[in-house]
């Protein structure tokens, strides 16, 4: 019997977007997935690094992870996009 070998879907985005309208709704291309989400703060993996949303009453109204595509709804305060740093050992011994 011949094994069969199934690929996870690998997909990488190489871009990013964000459009938002009037601090109530956001469209954003490049999620590769949802990290977490609260009504005050949603935590993203984009194609260029981590994104945290903040705000008040935030949902998410549509995440397509085939696409990519995630739609926001809420008060956004805020969109900020998280510094990666090496770890703290590489840090230290340079």
């Amino acid at each position: 019997m011949k094994e069969q070998k199934v690929q996870a879907n690998t997909t990488k985005f190489t871009s990013h977007s964000v459009n938002m309208t009037d601090r109530k709704k956001a469209v954003m291309t490049g999620v590769a997935k949802v990290d977490g989400a609260t009504e005050t703060e949603i935590n993203l993996t984009t194609a260029l690094g981590r994104l945290v949303v903040s705000g008040s009453g935030l949902k998410i109204a549509k995440f397509d992870d085939a696409d990519g595509n995630l739609t926001l709804i809420g008060n956004i305060d805020g969109i900020k996009y998280a510094v990666t740093r090496p770890p703290l050992l590489k840090r230290i011994f340079k």
